[in-house]
């Protein structure tokens, strides 16, 4: 990594739009050295909890480097599709350059204004993405997730959740109580279930990550 890529920061903060990653290079550095190089496990995980499946159409809202949305292509399978969705443009040039699969596609947006049509997806996934949309835009974002999902759909959200001793020890550390309580995914719960979601279950990953899905009534 050249000194160039090394100050490059890794996200930017835009006011209206959230946090938008302006340096992959470190973005991916960050990503291996908190998951432990377990990443790709992790996104297995993801998969398999989301209940992506054969000819699926699939959204990841935020997709970032893309990782995971080539983990949901080789689940669904040529016949189905995985759409990429960033605020970043430099995400979305670049996945389009290094990933030519044709069931993939990367479009620029934000969480809180998709640009898809109603209930267009099977699965929706959102990983370690909610945290950095304005708060005063989640509930919008909530909103359109629950619009661009199918009837009889799954959601699935996730975000930090390291141990408990990890999460004491930063306290200390930063004297400010639990410094992951902000991303606790959790938080969305109440909020999923108004909105008309059904089914919530939580779990916490053994990769540090906390794990939230919820389905959309068949009926809905």
């Amino acid at each position: 990594m050249s000194r160039n890529q090394l100050r490059t920061p890794m996200f930017v903060d835009h006011s209206d739009t959230g946090v938008v990653i302006a340096g992959l290079r470190r973005y991916n550095l960050f990503t291996a050295v908190f998951f432990l190089g377990r990443q790709r496990s992790l996104l297995a995980e993801f998969v398999s909890t989301a209940g992506a499946s054969e000819a699926d159409r699939v959204l990841d809202i935020g997709c970032g480097p893309g990782k995971l949305v080539r983990a949901l292509g080789a689940a669904v399978g040529p016949s189905g599709t995985v759409v990429g969705l960033d605020p970043s443009d430099i995400a979305v040039a670049d996945n389009r350059r290094r990933d030519p699969a044709p069931n993939h596609r990367y479009e620029h947006g934000v969480a809180q204004q998709l640009p898809f049509g109603d209930a267009e997806f099977d699965v929706i996934t959102c990983t370690f993405v909610m945290h950095h949309v304005p708060e005063e835009h989640r509930s919008a974002a909530v909103a359109d997730m629950w619009r661009v999902l199918r009837p009889g759909g799954r959601l699935l959200l996730a975000d930090a959740a390291p141990s408990p001793l990890l999460r004491r020890t930063l306290g200390r550390v930063f004297g400010s109580g639990d410094p992951f309580a902000a991303v606790d995914i959790r938080r969305y719960t109440d909020e999923l279930r108004a909105m008309g979601f059904v089914d919530p279950e939580y779990r916490r990953s053994r990769y540090q990550t906390g794990i939230l899905t919820v389905a959309k009534p068949a009926s809905a």
